[in-house]
């Protein structure tokens, strides 16, 4: 039996936030699946599907943990509507063995909300739900307006992350 974490997020981008929680997941659980959000459920305005992918593959080398993995699968899930928790549990159960246990990740902020969640007390009697504490704040958002004022961003992120976003302007930053 496996017990699996998962970890859906916009990672726009990844970041020392997403680190800990990875690591908080990981005393838990036998893995860690990061799973970018294709389309935000509530519309935020995220970076390419396609470059944050590139970015959580990277985060996910510099982590240098074979127990944590991206699955990119929301694309296929749904093209062209956001992909609800319970829709991605659902997915990834399928592919597992009846015995594997899947561990939703929610840090305090959705756990406090979580009954406005789609489909929230079917995914309460199907899945666990795997709390995280918010240990280190430096969140995407951070990360985000550094770059936008030109700012260093390697001590908020993993090194391939920081040198993908060196050379990949994706967030408004102006290149002098």
């Amino acid at each position: 039996m496996s017990r699996i974490a998962v970890m859906g997020s916009a990672f726009n981008p990844p970041s020392l936030g997403h680190k800990d929680v990875v690591e908080q997941a990981l005393t838990q659980c036998d893995q860690v699946w990061l799973v970018p959000a294709f389309r935000h459920a509530w519309g935020k305005n995220m970076a390419p599907y396609e470059y944050r992918c590139q970015m959580v593959k990277l985060f996910t080398q510099d982590l240098a943990d074979p127990r944590v993995s991206m699955h990119a699968i929301e694309h296929k899930i749904a093209t062209d509507k956001p992909v609800y928790s319970f829709d991605l549990l659902e997915a990834l159960q399928a592919q597992l063995r009846p015995e594997d246990q899947l561990f939703l990740v929610i840090g305090p902020d959705n756990a406090a909300a979580f009954d406005k969640f789609y489909r929230a007390d079917d995914i309460r009697h199907r899945w666990q739900l795997l709390v995280v504490k918010e240990r280190i704040s430096v969140r995407s958002t951070k990360i985000r307006a550094a770059l936008q004022h030109h700012k260093p961003v390697s001590a908020m992120t993993t090194p391939g992350v920081a040198a993908f976003l060196a050379t990949h302007p994706m967030y408004g930053e102006a290149s002098s």
